[in-house]
């Protein structure tokens, strides 16, 4: 593969619902550009895409990939991305860096949530659409390209009509030129357009005329006077409405038939990197100021790490976009975060697991750099002349928990050092030990991301474990109050032990410590030496409540009142006193449990605003706030008991089709009702 400039190259992400044949499509241009000399399959394991053990067993993508084709003297990136919610990173990731986007639909009635979630995501990019799988037994084109159309508009701009003989697709009808095409082996010759199809074609170039017409005033009025159109007309129609993004053309066909009218449009209609002057803002960290800029060749060179992938035996690969110049080997680049030296060796280009070594890589390009000391995904590379800054790539944030349990003695020790290669890996992840529980938690996007992550483990790192739930962090309070004296006294020859203290427990209502402490002793009925001592006795009792061992928060303990012996009295005595008040007062003070409450930020299109306040309204939670913000999105504040939210990732993703998303954080604790407390003591003296 040559070297390209950045006019000659593009970026496309490849979206669409699992199992909608994006990698089928995409190892089907790879073989019709020449990049391969035979067509893998999902079902072989053998596709460029996935090649990781657990894709393969799955038969789904995991990751993204990376699959570069040449096609009329340009490159094209594919970015083949996971269909399923759950690795909502990776198309993160490929967006981040995409200029325009592939989506793939499947032929069948009704819009799948995966294409939704595609449209809603690159609603901001160039895209084409692919009715995938025309003959398929349950496939209509002809309602498909209806559901589009109501769905979204006018920007729908069907261009074929499938010539169907037998219900395989055996050419079609370009209806923006009103030109016949019939396949022959890889290639297509024009024919006649068949009879009798006149029904099929009519609604297809009324769909072309209306979102044609939508381009311009001009176009608008000549599509009201029911003038018609002229194919040059269509076609840089076509172009400019895809380039502004207010055109999306829909091509049809299957895994291996209509691929080079893919290659075509993507070449014909989306715009290359170095075409894309206002591309990206820059922050130049000598001038101290914002720029705009676009992958211009003519800078020093920058990129930036939008993926890290860790293999066993080459270690660290780190993909790159890059930003700006021309990167070349053996370059010394400083990195922005750490402003550490980073060496670059030797380049590469990625062909799936395959690579392939460059000389060079200029702005607008994929490649790959590997071992990088200091770096990881969103870090930005740059020459030290042009030290420079991008907007770091937002991906989402994992709140669905689990906690890994080793499975043998052995694979204790292994589960940190093992899982941190999947965190360097997948941003979407992390892995925290809970000092408390003392649980190893792994939180993800949900439970598909960590199962994956579990099989890989095992697979990978011989590392063996299982998920539970995560403990939550109950405490204890009380809602009453109680003066409690209690004398501790034992002799066992020589000096005994003897300490007597008077407590007054009440609430504080102070939740953020377990215990506020006072004395109020006349007299000198306890010495104030001693006063420490009670209040290490408090630290201590306050570890374990009465009710089901949680810590204590919220009390106000004053010692008021006690006595002491001149001899047997001792630190040790009156914290062991205390620790004894604490256990016998504390249950007359009505005790209750507290659970903790989080605040939810819930970011919803405003159509699911129901079903969203019906799921809170199930899970106790309390709706706080509602504001309308840009592209069709509401936010809702709530504030929700942690237990009812432990599996929001997966309800919001259900309930919003993949378009919702969310964030949360620690709000405080409150007071728990009757019933569930009895189930959290019960379930708790069980373990």
């Amino acid at each position: 593969m040559r070297n390209y400039h950045s006019n000659e190259m593009g970026t496309v992400a490849v979206l669409g619902h699992s199992g909608s044949g994006k990698t089928s499509v995409i190892e089907s241009m790879a073989y019709r550009s020449g990049q391969i000399g035979r067509v893998g399959t999902i079902k072989e394991g053998n596709t460029l895409s996935d090649y990781d053990q657990e894709e393969i067993r799955r038969q789904s993508s995991l990751s993204l990939s990376v699959i570069p084709v040449e096609w009329n003297n340009c490159k094209v990136n594919l970015l083949d991305t996971p269909g399923a919610f759950d690795f909502n990173g990776e198309i993160e990731a490929a967006l981040a860096v995409a200029e325009s986007a592939l989506i793939v639909v499947p032929a069948t009635k009704g819009l799948t949530t995966g294409t939704k979630q595609a449209m809603y995501k690159a609603h901001d990019k160039a895209r084409i659409i692919y009715i995938n799988g025309i003959d398929y037994p349950n496939a209509d084109y002809s309602e498909k390209l209806k559901e589009l159309q109501e769905t979204y508009g006018r920007i729908i701009a069907p261009i074929q009509v499938p010539i169907m003989e037998n219900n395989k697709m055996i050419g079609y009808v370009n209806v923006a030129k009103m030109e016949g095409r019939i396949f022959e082996g890889t290639q297509t010759k024009a024919c006649p357009i068949p009879e009798g199809m006149d029904d099929l074609i009519e609604p297809v170039k009324a769909m072309i005329d209306e979102a044609v017409a939508n381009t311009s005033d001009e176009l608008l009025e000549k599509y009201l006077n029911e003038e018609p159109f002229t194919k040059e007309e269509i076609s840089l129609a076509l172009r400019q409405g895809v380039v502004n993004k207010s055109l999306i053309p829909v091509l049809c066909g299957t895994n291996q038939i209509g691929i080079s009218i893919i290659l075509n449009s993507m070449v014909a209609f989306f715009s290359a990197s170095g075409d894309m002057s206002n591309s990206y803002i820059i922050h130049n960290n000598l001038t101290d100021e914002d720029e705009i800029v676009g992958f211009d060749e003519k800078l020093p060179p920058a990129c930036q790490v939008f993926k890290t992938y860790s293999d066993p035996f080459i270690g660290r690969i780190s993909l790159v976009k890059v930003l700006t110049g021309t990167l070349r080997p053996n370059t010394t680049m400083i990195n922005q975060r750490s402003k550490g030296e980073e060496k670059i060796g030797k380049l590469y280009i990625m062909q799936g697991k395959n690579t392939i070594e460059v000389d060079e890589l200029n702005a607008g390009d994929i490649g790959a750099i590997m071992k990088l000391d200091h770096t990881k995904t969103n870090d930005v590379l740059s020459s030290p002349q042009f030290p420079i800054g991008v907007e770091p790539i937002k991906f989402s944030q994992p709140y669905y928990g689990k906690a890994l349990k080793p499975i043998g003695k052995t694979n204790e020790d292994k589960i940190s050092a093992s899982l941190a290669r999947f965190l360097e890996e997948d941003p979407c992840l992390r892995f925290e030990t809970n000092p408390e529980t003392k649980q190893q938690v792994l939180y993800g996007l949900g439970d598909i991301h960590l199962d994956s992550v579990i099989s890989r483990l095992k697979n990978k790192y011989k590392v063996d474990v299982e998920l539970s739930d995560v403990i939550i962090p109950y405490r204890e309070t009380i809602k009453g109050e109680v003066t409690q004296r209690t004398k501790y006294k034992k002799q066992s020859g020589g000096h005994g032990q003897y300490g007597d203290v008077e407590i007054i427990f009440e609430p504080s209502h102070d939740y953020d410590k377990p215990f506020v402490f006072e004395e109020k002793v006349f007299g000198g009925a306890v010495p104030k030496s001693y006063f420490p001592a009670v209040e290490k006795g408090l630290i201590e009792a306050t570890k374990h409540g009465v009710l089901a061992g949680y810590p204590v928060l919220g009390i106000k303990a004053t010692l008021v009142d006690g006595s002491y012996h001149s001899v047997d009295s001792s630190e040790q005595a009156f914290k062991t006193a205390t620790q004894m008040c604490f256990k016998e007062g504390i249950p007359k003070a009505k005790p209750v449990l507290l659970e903790p409450y989080v605040t939810m930020n819930v970011f919803i299109p405003d159509e699911f605003m129901g079903d969203i306040m019906s799921h809170f309204n199930k899970h106790r939670a309390r709706v706080i706030g509602q504001e309308i913000l840009d592209d069709n999105l509401v936010k809702i504040t709530a504030e929700a008991p942690q237990n009812e939210m432990m599996n929001y990732a997966i309800d919001l993703r259900s309930i919003t089709q993949g378009q919702g998303f969310f964030d949360q954080s620690f709000l405080d604790y409150e007071f728990m009702n009757e019933q569930l407390q009895e189930r959290v003591i019960a379930q708790r003296n069980k373990e």
